[in-house]
């Protein structure tokens, strides 16, 4: 009995610490970015891709853009992620671009991930998570629309429902 009343705990436990490891940031707005001023501007992205290719955020001006920030270590990225591929491949002949936000991986564990997964658009590899720093990104998965203009339009937190609609009112 005091076997079966630990296991349930530490089930419990460990719950409690994916959920509290990734998505699910409830805590932050899922809105609009804006401000009293107007729209949020993103901050440009310069990097390598998880393949070493680099990746210049001036590649996307005029374009707008899904970016997924996303860990191969995260259970919820790995359930969303045939949805998001379905995503890309529905918006990407429109001339959005999709860039996935690896966090805290190693490049052979984003490149495992990005097989295993079929992703089919390029990620770039934010080990020291500066990148999600700067889109206020605590934990994936977060998914985050950016017009073509550079504005930040609407951020996901562990979900991806309403972002068809957005990108519908962008084209």
């Amino acid at each position: 009995m005091v076997v079966h009343r630990a296991a349930r705990a530490a089930v419990a436990l460990a719950t409690v610490a994916a959920l509290a490891s990734c998505g699910l940031q409830q805590g932050l707005a899922q809105g609009p970015y804006t401000s009293p001023g107007g729209p949020s501007l993103a901050p440009s992205i310069n990097a390598a891709t998880i393949t070493g290719a680099p990746f210049s955020w001036a590649s996307v001006r005029g374009h707008a853009v899904v970016l997924d920030f996303w860990g191969s270590w995260c259970g919820p990225c790995r359930a969303e992620q045939p949805e998001l591929n379905k995503l890309y491949s529905k918006y990407a002949a429109r001339g959005v671009i999709f860039l996935g936000v690896d966090m805290r991986d190693d490049n052979a564990a984003a490149i495992a991930y990005d097989h295993d997964y079929a992703v089919a658009y390029r990620s770039i590899n934010d080990g020291d998570e500066q990148i999600a720093a700067a889109y206020d990104v605590s934990a994936p998965p977060t998914t985050i629309v950016i017009d073509q203009h550079g504005n930040i339009v609407k951020r996901f937190l562990g979900e991806l429902n309403g972002v068809s609609d957005i990108l519908d009112a962008l084209r």
